[in-house]
């Protein structure tokens, strides 16, 4: 035990020196009692138009480290750290809706947060109960491990911020044998960045997944905001998605649709997307992927379009050591890109 402790402060110090990550869930395999876990996921891009800049980089997409302790069948406990970009700026304009220059200090893009912290409580073999900073039901527990390959890039709904990764909240679980499943959530709806709104509204959300055969997944997710602002043009915001999805050892497809209804809180601003994505695999490490986006965004009187592609190859040389040479590509300005992809999961 102290050397799992150990180990834990070890890992919690070296956050500062992680690289940036996107939001991220974490399929845990493990038979211990206690121990700790990461993922470091890493590209490199280069754009076949000379019109974006920078052309050429190497990023970081990913810096996760955590740990988790099972103290009984009834009783564990998980907490996990992401590094990202957690600040945002706006322009300033002066009354006439004219753009002024300002001068700041933007700091790391690089910062350590709490993503995960959850308590887990198995009532018996049909309730869970979970508390804490919860990944969210929407896309995060399920879909973004079906995909597989977050590595290479996250699930549409994460990617255009479709809904929050994580919030802090509350979560009541049923489930019936390996068939059914029915998460009902109460969360702050301001995801993991941001404290409680002053007027302490709250977001409501409710996952249903069913399982037919051991090998088909039907999910159905539904969510309803208040807006904490009371602006003319602000309303409720609320979310409706649904997935299906094939996978074998050797094969998978999946299919999700997501429509927000009154996107940002904003009257009238509504967006939809819809994503397909499978891949195959050719050998014991060589796999064949792809993958399709198409997202309407609907701003009051204008509906814009976008639609993104991926396609490409995993090879894993090594246990655990996953690598990608994909092409892809934005509808928005037409750019075309080459990614190299490394991922490492322990």
């Amino acid at each position: 035990m102290r050397k799992n402790i150990f180990l834990f402060i070890l890992a919690f110090s070296s956050i500062a020196f992680a690289g940036e990550a996107q939001n991220t869930s974490q399929v845990i395999s493990k038979d211990k009692q206690s121990y700790v876990f990461g993922q470091i996921y890493t590209d490199f891009y280069y754009g076949l138009k000379e019109t974006y800049k920078p052309r050429a980089a190497f990023r970081f997409n990913q810096g996760i480290i955590g740990y988790r302790h099972t103290f009984s069948e009834k009783l564990s406990g998980i907490i996990m750290f992401d590094v990202t970009r957690t600040t945002h700026f706006y322009e300033i304009t002066d009354s006439a809706g004219n753009q002024l220059s300002y001068k700041y200090f933007e700091g790391s893009k690089y910062t350590a947060y709490l993503k995960m912290a959850e308590i887990k409580w198995t009532i018996n073999d049909f309730l869970i109960f979970r508390v804490g900073q919860l990944l969210s039901t929407q896309y995060l527990t399920f879909q973004d491990k079906f995909w597989g390959y977050r590595y290479i890039d996250v699930t549409m709904q994460e990617k255009f911020r479709m809904g929050m990764p994580a919030d802090f909240g509350a979560q009541l679980d049923f489930k019936y044998k390996d068939k059914f499943l029915n998460q009902f959530s109460v969360v702050n709806g301001e995801g993991p960045f941001r404290y409680q709104d002053m007027n302490g509204k709250f977001l409501y959300s409710d996952n249903i997944q069913f399982y037919p055969t051991d090998k088909i997944t039907l999910k159905l997710y539904a969510d309803y905001s208040p807006t904490p602002d009371t602006g003319i043009d602000k309303t409720f915001k609320s979310v409706v998605s649904g997935f299906a999805g094939y996978k074998t050892s050797k094969f998978r497809i999946g299919a999700e649709y997501a429509y927000i209804f009154n996107y940002g809180y904003n009257n009238y601003s509504d967006y939809s997307g819809l994503s397909l994505y499978g891949s195959v695999v050719l050998t014991g490490k060589l796999q064949l992927l792809a993958r399709y986006d198409h997202l309407d965004m609907k701003l009051k009187e204008e509906t814009k379009h976008l639609d993104y592609y991926i396609a490409g190859v995993q090879y894993e040389p090594v246990n655990k050591l996953m690598t990608a040479l994909t092409f892809r590509y934005y509808s928005v300005e037409s750019l075309p890109f080459i990614y190299a992809s490394f991922g490492l999961k322990f």
